[in-house]
C-alpha cells in the first residue's frame, strides 16, 4: 500500500513540476514580447521627440510673425501641434508598455521562484535523486 501511495504521490509531483515549467515558459514568452514592445514604443517615442525638434526647428527657421514672446512660443505650439500630439500618444504608449514589462518581470519572478521551491521539495522527497521522476 505504501509503495502504491508513493507512486501516486511521484505522479502527482511529476504532473506538478511539469505544470510550473510549462507556466515558466509561458512567463518567458510573455516577458520576451513585453521587452520587445517596450523597445519598440520606446524608438517610437524618440522618433516623434525628434519629428517635434525638427518640428520646432523649422518654424523658428521659417520665422515667427508674433510680436513678443509669448505671442511667438503661442505660434510655435499651433506650427508643431500635430508633432506635440504624436509625442504625447507615443509617451502614453510607452507609459503602458514600461507597466506591462513590470508586470511581465514579476510574473516570471513569482513562476521561477516556485520552481526553485518546488526543486527544493523534491530535493527532499527524493534523497537519492528523481529517477523515477523520467519517464
Amino acid at each position: 500500500m505504501s509503495e502504491n501511495l508513493t507512486q501516486i504521490q511521484t505522479e502527482e509531483l511529476k504532473a506538478r513540476v511539469d505544470e510550473v515549467l510549462e507556466a515558466l515558459r509561458d512567463r518567458a514568452r510573455a516577458l520576451i514580447a513585453a521587452i520587445a514592445a517596450h523597445a519598440e514604443a520606446r524608438l517610437a517615442l524618440e522618433a516623434a521627440q525628434d519629428a517635434l525638434e525638427d518640428a520646432r526647428a523649422r518654424a523658428i527657421r521659417e520665422g515667427l510673425e508674433g510680436r513678443n514672446e509669448q505671442a511667438r512660443q503661442a505660434e510655435l505650439l499651433e506650427k508643431t501641434q500635430e508633432e506635440e500630439e504624436a509625442v504625447r500618444s507615443a509617451r502614453a504608449v510607452y507609459r503602458v508598455a514600461e507597466a506591462n514589462l513590470e508586470m511581465a518581470r514579476v510574473a516570471w519572478a513569482v513562476e521561477k521562484e516556485t520552481l526553485r521551491a518546488l526543486t527544493a521539495l523534491v530535493g527532499e522527497a527524493f534523497p537519492n535523486g528523481v529517477g523515477s521522476l523520467r519517464s
